[in-house]
């Protein structure tokens, strides 16, 4: 049991939610398996902040007649409040930078770039072939190794890392080999990503999730690491989230084969898996399109500065309010969740029809940077006249 003697502190308060929500569940699920694990993980914690809080709060004193056995237990006492001291530092900086009205983008050197991550085209040919024969021809062309499967009348191949309609243009001619049907090429996923380069602390991931712009149907919004069919709701707290994240656990939102799909983690791997170096870390936001969206767009490959567009506009951010009650922007500062979800729409004070939150806008500095960085990679997909 946690020390009942003192005022509960925000952490406790935060675990008996977490309790009470698991009355709720079904006490036979892997899910109310970990959950209870994690909430005795981190009892366990508070206890031993609490016994170290107490340890450290005594006098320590020493003298000529100290013995030795006295003198081992001021300097662990020593060592256990800097520890204490270190632990509540490292605390605060991450409750600090996981909101995003810390960042100055710009003062703080953090550079913005857009990305298209991949894309899926479908296409038809003329000649008799297979799916492997386009495979084994395209990497012996290109040493590179394509995913393709088979579609309808057709294929679809993905392309990763297509930063360019050249670069999209020279891959695809190989496939005139067979007799390409230029007039069926058209896209059917795209993933686009902003990464953050430079940050300076990893809760960036948690202040970007908590300021993203997101639809009001958007659902299971979880984090995640390789286990498949295990749904992790998002902790509530930062300090929680943090540590999670440092483990390796991604932030997802809606389920990844879905229309539409946020991804938000740390990138320090290439598409292989191979390690990157350390200057090419960064804080990535994904967003994927699924064919039944990009269909309504006029999805053709011709097009595709236009879809690229389309995409990028479901990475914009937003911010509380400058004049949002004290309560709201305590509440923001301490707790993790998507504040940028929509409402459905309804009439604000003014008469001016909104989505978000009455005391939730649009984060417009952050935007003009994203939008900058992504006007920069449209630039080179705009088709030759």
């Amino acid at each position: 049991m946690l020390n009942n003697s003192n005022p509960l502190t925000l952490e406790c308060q935060q675990l008996i939610e977490r309790l009470d929500q698991l009355d709720f569940v079904d006490p036979f699920s892997l899910y109310y398996f970990n959950e209870t694990k994690d909430i005795e993980s981190e009892i366990l914690r508070l206890k031993t902040i609490s016994t170290r809080n107490t340890v450290t709060k005594k006098d320590l004193s020493f003298g000529i007649h100290t013995s030795n056995d006295e003198l081992d237990l001021i300097i662990e006492s020593m060592k256990l409040r800097y520890a204490n001291n270190a632990q509540h530092a490292d605390q605060m900086e991450t409750k600090i930078f996981s909101n995003i009205h810390s960042y100055d983008f710009k003062a703080m050197n953090i550079k913005i770039k857009a990305c298209l991550d991949f894309l899926d085209i479908y296409f038809q040919v003329e000649k008799s072939c297979t799916r492997h024969d386009i495979k084994k021809y395209l990497t012996e062309k290109t040493k590179i190794r394509h995913f393709i499967k088979e579609s309808n009348s057709g294929y679809i191949i993905r392309l990763h890392d297509m930063n360019s309609i050249h670069s999209i243009n020279q891959r695809i001619a190989h496939l005139n080999h067979f007799g390409l049907v230029k007039a069926s090429l058209a896209i059917t996923e795209m993933e686009v990503a902003l990464d953050f380069y430079g940050y300076k602390h990893i809760a960036l991931i948690t202040a970007l999730f908590k300021s993203l712009k997101l639809p009001n149907d958007t659902e299971n919004l979880r984090i995640f690491k390789t286990q498949i069919g295990v749904f992790t709701p998002i902790p509530f707290n930062p300090i929680i989230l943090h540590s999670k994240i440092e483990d390796g656990y991604n932030i997802g939102i809606n389920h990844k084969l879905a229309d539409e799909y946020w991804h938000l983690y740390r990138k320090q791997t290439d598409q292989n898996g191979q390690p990157l170096p350390e200057e090419y870390w960064r804080i990535r936001a994904e967003k994927n399109m699924k064919v039944n969206v990009l269909s309504k767009l006029d999805n053709r490959l011709v097009n595709i500065k236009r879809v690229l567009l389309d995409c990028f506009k479901g990475i914009r951010f937003t911010q509380v309010k400058k004049n949002a009650v004290q309560k709201t922007k305590q509440l923001y500062d301490c707790t993790v969740e998507a504040y940028g979800v929509e409402k459905v729409a309804y009439l604000d004070a003014n008469r001016n029809l909104r989505k978000l939150p009455k005391e939730i806008e649009m984060n417009t500095e952050l935007n003009k940077l994203a939008v900058n960085a992504i006007c920069n990679l449209a630039k080179n997909f705009s088709h030759p006249s």
